[in-house]
């Protein structure tokens, strides 16, 4: 056990937590200057100093140093599982795991449900050697519930805050992993995506967050919001970190149909897509509206702008004469018919397959009684207005009324990709507060932090109480693209960081 404690403390003060990437601690590893049983030890420490502040771990996996010290035996007898061998990920509430610890979504409704088998996403992540450290809080069922409620906030395990200044909103469903990131609570983490999920929490939270194509990453066994629009991927301190883990989890799953529309046998080489020349030669669109939506806030106009000459700088050409023909930054488009006829059948489908039901709730309507009952839900706060529309509505995914409104959706959704068709464009650029309708076309997104707000930069909060903007809040610029085209987003949110390099601030 002195061994294990002093290489903890020789870890911490060697390399630093906060500084440590995944190639770094796999070479370190490889080495013998450090240990996995000491790796989940000082990570432990680190989530025991902060998490009381900031509640972003909803849980602990209490076999988490037991699997460390076999993965250390199976180091040292040469048997490496795979690229994560030994590696500590804290995972998201949703993803359902097959071990002590719960699945909840941050509600009271599934203490104590059993699943039937992990998600494919943990199965994926165990097969390549990670260690499952714990699961991140959330806003409770994926903010799903209803629009009264905070961002981050869950009844089972409170509301998350963002670390870089007090009462700071974390904003977003994937908000604790977000916030676990980028102190460095694990060597990455996972969340999962409907609209803005990943994205936005990692943009408030200076932390990278890469929203997979719809269909890349398998999303069985995740608690659902959406079938058509969720998806899954990591949130880490690097982009090379993100590349790695969306190695190991993207591919193809029979339990997954999106996962069909996969278009290669081979998962491309996102790792190796991390290139310092990553930008050269890329043609990036800049739509005029996002430009507009800018201006509103000076100081991150300001630090958009310069970030804008470091791509050219790197060697992209900006394209700024265009913008979308039919979707409108906060036009409020989306279609809230189309939203509770999704989330009532995914939950149904969802509650139908668990393989132990504590509270018996088979739909909506079932847990919109539970959520009234149980004192704990805050339901004569919160209220459930969103579950309530699904329970109302009779209308299926098979009406004509549903199926209307999804080829609209689905149009709009492609806006982004015909800017890219007629402006010869790669990609696009933006920041992770403009609405852009990634979700509605399943495209992929990756947020890269950008900066920092300045000491002057005043508080203001929102309707809750939360701090949504002030002094030294983090900064992140966004790049999205076509379906399935995360290898030229990669290449350049890496050229762009190391160019940068804003997380080492």
């Amino acid at each position: 056990m002195a061994v294990v404690n002093s290489q903890v403390e020789a870890a911490r003060s060697s390399f630093g937590i906060e500084e440590c990437d995944i190639t770094d601690t796999q070479e370190r590893l490889g080495r013998g200057e450090l240990t996995s049983e000491a790796l989940v030890k000082m990570y432990l420490a680190r989530i025991a100093e902060i998490n009381d502040k900031v509640k972003a771990v909803a849980c602990l996996n209490p076999e988490a140093v037991a699997l460390a010290v076999e993965r250390d035996t199976q180091r040292k007898l040469g048997n490496l599982l795979g690229d994560l061998h030994g590696i500590p990920i804290l995972i998201k509430d949703t993803f359902a795991t097959t071990d002590k610890m719960d699945t909840t979504a941050g509600s009271f409704a599934l203490v104590g449900a059993k699943y039937r088998t992990s998600s494919t996403v943990v199965q994926k992540l165990e097969a390549a050697g990670a260690i499952i450290l714990g699961k991140t809080n959330m806003s409770e069922w994926g903010y799903s519930r209803s629009d009264s409620c905070s961002d981050g906030w869950s009844p089972l395990h409170g509301q998350v805050l963002g670390a870089s200044h007090e009462q700071q909103n974390p904003e977003g469903p994937s908000s604790g992993s977000a916030v676990a990131a980028r102190p460095s609570l694990a060597s990455a983490t996972i969340g999962g995506e409907t609209c803005g999920s990943i994205l936005s929490p990692a943009g408030r939270n200076g932390a990278v967050g890469l929203k997979a194509t719809v269909g890349l990453v398998s999303r069985a066994g995740v608690i659902p919001v959406s079938p058509d629009r969720d998806t899954v991927g990591p949130m880490t301190k690097w982009v090379k970190d993100a590349a790695k883990i969306l190695k190991v989890i993207a591919g193809k799953d029979k339990l997954d149909h999106a996962t069909e529309d996969i278009p290669f046998d081979e998962i491309p080489d996102y790792v190796g897509a991390c290139r310092r020349d990553g930008c050269q030669g890329l043609r990036i669109a800049l739509p005029k509206s996002v430009v507009e939506a800018l201006r509103l806030d000076a100081e991150l106009y300001q630090a958009f702008d310069s970030a804008l000459e470091t791509l050219r700088s790197l060697g992209a050409v900006i394209v700024d004469n265009d913008d979308f023909d039919t979707w409108k930054i906060d036009g409020h488009q989306r279609d809230e018919v189309f939203n509770a006829i999704s989330l009532r059948e995914g939950f149904e489908k969802f509650f139908s397959e668990l393989d132990h039901n504590p509270h018996g709730i088979d739909n909506v309507g079932d847990l919109i009684e539970f959520l009234k009952n149980t004192t704990q839900e805050e339901y004569d706060r919160f209220g459930a207005k969103w579950f309530e529309d699904a329970r109302d509505i009779s209308d299926s995914s098979e009406s004509e009324m549903y199926l209307a409104s999804k080829k609209r959706l689905d149009y709009l959704g492609l806006d982004p990709v015909r800017l890219l068709a007629r402006t010869g464009c790669d990609l696009l650029v933006a920041v992770p507060t403009v609405d852009l309708p990634l979700d509605l076309g399943r495209l992929p997104g990756i947020a890269v932090p950008l900066g920092y707000y300045s000491e002057a930069t005043p508080v203001t909060k929102g309707e809750d109480g939360l701090v949504t903007c002030g002094p030294n809040m983090p900064l992140s610029i966004l790049f999205a693209g076509r379906r399935f085209d995360e290898e030229k987003l990669i290449a350049c949110a890496y050229a762009f960081e190391q160019a940068t390099r804003v997380a080492d601030r």
